[in-house]
């Protein structure tokens, strides 16, 4: 490849990248045991990131969770900060031994309008993600001690692009 059509290829890809990152939208959470309902006492804590494409019909996300002992799955589950609801879309697990886990737990993982298991905010990513703007979507990370959830975060965006 000569320079100028590496040049090319260059700002093609950086125009590409710059119009696709101004299209995505992020979403976070902050996920400690406070959040839980009831709240918990816990040295878990835990960060949720979901960079959701244009069409809101997939994202890429991590997650981080520290001091997490026997940590068994993770899900988004449908319901306001103080009402616990139904898992609507698995991100981790299931596993009945756990993970000790204490730091990046996922990332760079994918979910899909395929991924929705529950309805109950909506049958696509896209209805999911409005009604996180409405904060009705949690992050809840489930282990062996607490299977009901040991930390938690509502699901909000970020106003990163």
């Amino acid at each position: 490849m000569n320079l100028s059509v590496a040049a090319t290829a260059l700002i093609v890809g950086m125009l590409g990248a710059s119009s696709i990152a101004s299209a995505q939208e992020v979403f976070r959470a902050r996920l400690s045991g406070d959040n839980q309902v009831p709240p918990l006492a816990t040295d878990t804590a835990g960060r949720f990131k979901i960079v959701v494409n244009n069409g809101a019909t997939a994202g890429e996300y991590t997650l981080r969770v520290d001091s997490g002992v026997r940590i068994t799955q993770a899900h988004f589950h449908c319901g306001s900060a103080a009402v616990n609801g139904p898992v609507i879309v698995f991100l981790v697990g299931f596993r009945p031994e756990g993970w000790d886990v204490d730091g990046q737990w996922v990332s760079n993982a994918t979910v899909t309008d395929a991924n929705v298991v529950n309805t109950a905010c909506g049958a696509t990513l896209a209805e999911i993600f409005q009604q996180a703007r409405a904060g009705n979507v949690y992050v809840n990370v489930h282990s062996v001690a607490n299977p009901g959830g040991v930390i938690r975060g509502q699901l909000e965006a970020s106003g990163d692009n």
